[in-house]
């Protein structure tokens, strides 16, 4: 429990200690905290400081060698004079250190900075005086270091003013207020749990929230939904994959005990959200009261200071053949054609903000009903990456063709359009599959895949394409597939690897040049559980994937294999 008092208390505290460590305003602190109300304390102390706060994802200690050169990584991008944690990081380390292996413990080199505990410092003044108030909209509040799902990571450089803006559109958008209750388990260090949540609760746009760690929600995923009920929660938002995981980890009887009618606003944003998880979570849930209209989707990416568009509630089903062609031409519930469905994402409301769907080879505003990069210029828009000019001017500086040269655009990297004024995302750029001419989004296949075969681990597949043996050929699919603990026998895994193929085949008319079957952690995913399509694709093509303990087996097709059914081992 954290009073307003208490935090202003313990920000003043942690302010006049950065002080006497020789931290200057604008200097920056790195802040690696396990899930704690001590993150929110040091955050807010940096601010008061002028100190620019930059939260990392804490060091996994059965991990530790990776982790920490991850986070050593990040320390040298940001130029961080010092790292902020508390006792309860050092403690989570030493409780693994007998399981860890001491020669990896060996190999870890720590960042060279000082390091602090802030719990111990004391508390100031619960009115503070001496709080750096030097701050413009243009000066850096913190640095958002992206998951990295497509390369590695970047400090997105969030001012001052991109939050003001945020939160004030958060506070419109997404109804908070003085009465508002929520109950989250988003990690506290990426932009929706900080942003959308922790800040706008540090604003006072929220009247109470209740914080868990993600690792409880993970653990017990009903816990989530029980304290919703206990505490007559108002909002609460999530990942797609955790409504899919909430509705297969909880049973009917629990569901009817809960009683989620105070809920008005169930979000989802951070992945891409697929219609199937909507229906069945709405369908599971509807015992417990919960308003179907509560689901709200949502589209946004750090460097747009989380939120681009909101207020998704509708599906739309799309000729398959015109989508491989980048065409998004609907179809009617009657239509037979073949048709992928794709769930809203909302419409743009932020004032001053403007959306453009653009070819991303030639920056040309597309058609309507032509798929195309998701261009964003907004009071949001974040000034660009930490240290990599190269990359502002490419990702933060785009121009569209045919518009005022004055106006910079943000390219996303994310592919959609536009129906009926809301934004629809089909995927990835980077992670497009191109076979024969036709655009193939990885989630389309991955969702085949996922209902091929009982034993298939909803959040264990990765689909992605890699060159060719030979000039003669196309571009070929890759699928990794994570398969439950009950199906790893060798009739299991023969059943499995039949049916996705054939499933993949029936769906999409193409053929898997390999799949790779395997225990949990074969999909490299990020902090935040996105899958990482490239580092997949760059494992199998290293051969790294072929000596991972993970791996079950690599299944290629051999080259008269046309039906992608049989298999070579």
């Amino acid at each position: 429990m954290l009073t307003v008092g208490e935090l202003a208390a313990a920000a003043d505290g942690i302010a006049r200690s950065l002080r006497s460590w020789g931290v200057q305003a604008g200097d920056r602190a790195v802040l690696v905290y396990m899930p704690s109300l001590d993150f929110v304390k040091a955050f807010l102390g940096c601010l008061a400081a002028g100190v620019i706060p930059v939260p990392v994802c804490p060091p996994n200690p059965f991990k530790l060698k990776h982790d920490i050169t991850a986070l050593t990584t990040i320390v040298e991008s940001a130029g961080a004079r010092v790292v902020l944690t508390n006792t309860d990081l050092d403690q989570a380390l030493s409780m693994a250190d007998a399981t860890v292996d001491p020669m990896s413990c060996s190999e870890v080199r720590w960042p060279d900075v000082p390091w602090y505990q802030t719990d111990r410092c004391l508390p100031g003044s619960t009115t503070p005086t001496t709080w750096h108030m030097r701050a413009t909209a243009d000066t850096p509040a913190f640095l958002q270091y992206t998951s990295g799902s497509t390369g590695s990571p970047k400090g997105v450089i969030i001012t001052h003013g991109n939050l003001w803006h945020e939160v004030w559109a958060n506070a419109r958008d997404l109804g908070l207020g003085s009465d508002t209750r929520g109950v989250f388990w988003l990690p506290h260090f990426h932009d929706l749990g900080l942003i959308t949540v922790i800040i706008n609760t540090v604003v006072g746009n929220s009247l109470d929230t209740y914080l868990m760690s993600p690792l409880t929600f993970l653990k017990r995923p009903a816990v989530w939904f029980e304290v919703i009920s206990r505490v007559r929660a108002t909002h609460t938002a999530a990942p797609n994959f955790a409504y899919d995981l909430l509705v297969r980890k909880t049973s009917q009887e629990q569901r009817r005990s809960w009683d989620l009618s105070s809920l008005r606003l169930v979000g989802s944003a951070g992945e891409q959200v697929r219609p199937a998880t909507v229906r069945a979570f709405l369908d599971a849930f509807a015992d417990s009261k919960l308003r179907p209209d509560a689901f709200y989707s949502g589209y946004g990416l750090a460097e747009c200071s989380v939120s681009v568009s909101v207020g998704g509630k509708t599906t739309l089903r799309l000729d398959k053949q015109e989508l491989e062609g980048g065409r998004a031409v609907p179809l009617g519930d009657a239509s037979n054609r073949p048709a992928l469905t794709y769930f809203s994402c909302g419409r743009v409301t932020k004032p001053m903000a403007r959306v453009r769907i653009v070819d991303p080879d030639t920056c040309r505003p597309c058609p309507s009903g032509r798929i195309g990069e998701i261009w964003v210029d907004s009071p949001t828009k974040a000034a660009g990456y930490w240290g990599l000019a190269d990359e502002t001017r490419e990702v933060f500086q785009a121009r569209c063709h045919g518009e005022d040269a004055s106006r910079e655009y943000l390219r996303t990297g994310d592919l959609g359009f536009f129906f009926d004024g809301e934004l629809f995302v089909t995927g990835r750029h980077k992670d497009l599959i191109i076979l024969r001419g036709h655009n193939l989004y990885p989630q389309d296949i991955e969702d085949s895949a996922r209902q091929a075969h009982p034993l298939v681990r909803p959040g264990g597949l990765a689909a992605f394409s890699v060159p060719p043996d030979d000039d003669d050929s196309d571009e070929q699919l890759v699928l990794f597939v994570e398969i439950r603990r009950d199906g790893q026998g060798p009739a299991d895994q023969e059943a499995i690897l039949r049916a996705v193929r054939r499933r993949i085949q029936e769906d999409h008319q193409i053929a898997c040049h390999a799949v790779v079957l395997g225990t949990v952690g074969t999909v490299k995913k990020t902090t935040s559980g996105k899958i990482r399509r490239s580092a997949c694709r760059r494992a199998y093509l290293t051969g790294e994937i072929h000596a991972a303990q993970t791996t079950i087996g690599v299944f290629q097709s051999s080259r008269q294999d046309t039906r992608g059914v049989d298999a070579t081992r």
